[in-house]
């Protein structure tokens, strides 16, 4: 005899019942030996704002109109250069203002729409959920100084020196950290 499911459910057959526990165990199992790491990993939010370090940038995840997966642009209280946007976006209606981008999976995580300064939402996930390898202790001998004008918000940066096409030469443009190629004089 079959038994009578839910409708949009598959009715369920007696001579079934071992192989949905079996279903069950397996996918038991493979939920165990996920770890609780992947669980964690998988539900992250961006550090409060208040708790980041100095220069750290704050992001806040992006929320969808309701009931909606369109992509919009970001709240204008979130926007670093809220004219900016308007600039950008001209006339274009709502729905086109913004890639219509879903976030990949990067070694296993789902990265998140996020807002972060910017006009439209980006993917990103933090570096304790991805790791990252910066190659912060490499050392590099084209590396060189920071142009001695820069802001002071430069520290840290690694520059190279330029190499200039004909009619450049290597100069500083007011609020970059290192130097670039100018047009000659």
């Amino acid at each position: 005899s079959v038994e009578h499911a839910a409708p949009g459910l598959p009715a369920r057959h007696p001579a079934n019942e071992g192989h949905d526990s079996l279903a069950m165990a397996t996918f038991a199992a493979v939920l165990l030996m996920a770890g609780p790491a992947s669980a964690a990993a998988a539900v992250w939010k961006p550090e409060p704002c208040a708790e980041l370090e100095p220069g750290v940038p704050c992001t806040h995840l992006y929320e969808h109109p309701h009931g909606s997966t369109t992509v919009m642009p970001c709240p204008v209280n979130l926007q670093t250069s809220p004219d900016g946007c308007v600039a950008l976006f001209g006339e274009k209606p709502d729905g086109e203002q913004c890639p219509q981008i879903t976030c990949p999976k990067a070694l296993g995580v789902t990265m998140k729409l996020v807002c972060a300064g910017g006009c439209c939402p980006t993917c990103w996930a933090p570096d304790h959920v991805v790791s990252l390898d910066r190659h912060t202790a490499l050392e590099n001998p084209n590396v060189v100084p920071p142009a001695p004008q820069a802001p002071t918000t430069c520290g840290g940066v690694r520059c190279f020196e330029p190499v200039c096409g004909a009619g450049y030469t290597k100069g500083h443009v007011q609020g970059d950290c290192c130097y670039s190629c100018v047009p000659g004089r």
